[in-house]
């Protein structure tokens, strides 16, 4: 779960509370490098809160810095050398902690980037990066900056840095954002993995970042108003099916954007990707996201069907104690999935996204449309 605020201990409360296991957020080397030496303490402190709540981090290691390389990332051989300490001191520093890494974020864009965007200057940077975080620490993970918009040809451009003497990134990192709907990324990440598979060690894809917002996307576009209920229904709707789409497609680690509205303005898109909304209010996706958690935890094994002609989902999972439990829903516009509910047992239960429970008509023909979301059954 991203999050901006560190020393908001809120956010790490509402993080636990809908059932996330980690945090990510910026490790910026312009805030722990100072001309007179290191300075982690606030990080030291997140850490410390982390850990009471028995959460991780994963902190996106990056960017400028004002001393050894103002105003652009590190490219020269000297920039990169003080990126290189930069990078070992912070594995160092958190070795003994639950705390992953990233190098940088979504390099494909020059905004973040700093600069126009370069593969090889990236692939130069990652190299760096990873050298300096082996030698910190063998056992660290680390990944690749995610990509935006997923995409792949950046990532196959940078290539595998492994080679006989360095072990690559344990992860390589995208972002999923799309205005499709959520199952589309199934061939993306087929393609993906295919790509990955090439590698000397087969890394493992982790999505870093994916929402969707409640304004400013097509499946919202007919809603004005990123607070209206409608939109946060759907923004709900979406997010559910997000998360379980990873799930099914063993993405290695997945990480939502993110945990509060960066403001309050109902039509700008950056302020409405939130579960909470800027006054720490709980919106429909946070409620839905934890029903979702709630529901998954305990569970033993898990299998599913993707009917790709008839556009839905049937995920099956058992739990620890022997219990069988369903998630079934149908994607795409104006979808409906019938769902025959008469064979159930009487203990059965049928819940909507939110943990309501739902009654199957006389004929036990429970209809499933694409805009209710999935539902939830226990046998």
């Amino acid at each position: 779960m991203a999050i901006h605020d560190i020393e908001d201990t809120r956010l790490l409360d509402a993080v636990k509370d809908v059932g996330f296991s980690f945090i990510r957020t910026d490790l910026f080397w312009e805030a722990v490098q100072a001309p007179d030496g290191w300075h982690f303490e606030k990080f030291d402190a997140l850490v410390a809160n982390l850990a009471q709540r028995k959460l991780g981090a994963l902190f996106i290691l990056g960017y400028k810095h004002y001393v050894f390389s103002p105003d652009q990332p590190p490219t020269t051989t000297n920039q990169l050398k003080a990126f290189y300490s930069y990078v070992y001191e912070s594995v160092r520093r958190y070795s003994g902690a639950d705390v992953k890494f990233e190098v940088w974020n979504e390099e494909n864009d020059a905004v973040y980037w700093l600069a126009p965007p370069s593969p090889s200057a990236y692939r130069n940077l990652l190299i760096t990066a990873v050298k300096a975080a082996r030698a910190a620490n063998p056992k660290a993970m680390i990944a690749t900056g995610g990509v935006q918009e997923m995409d792949l040809g950046f990532v196959q451009s940078v290539g595998d840095i492994s080679s006989t003497t360095l072990r690559g990134p344990d992860a390589v990192s995208v972002h999923a954002y799309r205005q499709q709907y959520p199952e589309t990324v199934f061939s993306d990440y087929r393609t993906l993995r295919k790509d990955l598979a090439g590698y000397r060690n087969s890394p493992a894809i982790w999505t870093t970042e994916w929402s969707y917002p409640s304004y400013g996307y097509v499946y919202v576009a007919k809603i004005d108003d990123g607070h209206s209920p409608r939109a946060l229904a759907l923004q709900a709707k979406y997010t559910v099916r997000r998360f379980l789409v990873d799930w099914i497609a063993g993405v290695g680690l997945t990480a939502y954007y993110d945990m509060r509205d960066d403001g309050k303005d109902p039509m700008n898109r950056e302020h409405n990707f939130g579960l909470l909304d800027a006054n720490n209010n709980k919106l429909p996706a946070y409620n839905a996201s934890k029903y979702l958690f709630s529901f998954t935890a305990n569970i033993a094994s898990a299998k599913y069907f993707i009917d790709e002609s008839g556009k839905y989902v049937v995920l099956k999972l058992a739990t620890t104690t022997g219990a069988s439990k369903y998630v079934v829903w149908a994607y795409g516009d104006r979808n409906v999935l019938n769902l025959d509910a008469s064979h159930l047992p009487e203990r059965a239960t049928i819940t909507d996204m939110y943990g309501r429970v739902l009654k199957a008509p006389a004929n036990g023909v429970l209809a499933v449309p694409e805009t209710r979301g999935p539902i939830f059954v226990t046998v």
